[in-house]
């Protein structure tokens, strides 16, 4: 079985408005990820004053992360399952490419201008994550890429307005 991973307790303040609220947000997500037929999906908030701004099984951020990358650290390892990370500026992510990732094992994909996305990683070996990495980077620094030319634009992220120009709705 995959659990999948929404990140969405970021601030969004290079994008001035709340990432997780755009473009249908992590509810549009969650409907993708359902109809890809994964039956845990796991969104993880940020903080408690966020837990009712999302449906299904949401988590909080422990106190003691400092980060997205201590956020990855301590959801894994709260997980026995394999794992897809999803961040909620995943504007173009379909069921198409969360059932190409959940096919993978290991891998990072790369996104349409050759980037490799961290936070799109699927886990299917943890022991392959460089547990002492001090970047998301560094942690799936050991993974393999996976790059599918026909769907790379799904693994886009979006940090800033002038990114929406890549925005590619199904």
């Amino acid at each position: 079985m995959t659990t999948i991973l929404i990140f969405a307790g970021g601030k969004s303040t290079r994008m001035g408005e709340d990432k997780s609220n755009m473009f249908g947000g992590v509810d549009r997500i969650h409907a993708e990820c359902v109809k890809a037929n994964v039956s845990r999906i796991i969104t993880l908030c940020g903080s408690n004053d966020r837990l009712g701004d999302f449906t299904g099984e949401v988590w909080v951020d422990p106190i003691d992360c400092q980060g997205v990358l201590d956020v990855v650290h301590w959801a894994i390892s709260q997980l026995n399952d394999d794992v897809l990370l999803i961040p909620c500026d995943a504007f173009n992510i379909s069921k198409i490419g969360i059932e190409e990732l959940i096919s993978q094992d290991n891998c990072v994909p790369i996104d349409e201008f050759g980037n490799r996305q961290p936070l799109f990683a699927r886990i299917s070996n943890p022991a392959e994550i460089d547990w002492d990495a001090t970047s998301l980077t560094g942690l799936f620094a050991k993974f393999p890429d996976f790059e599918n030319r026909a769907i790379c634009s799904e693994f886009n992220n979006f940090n800033q307005t002038s990114d929406l120009k890549n925005l590619h709705r199904q």
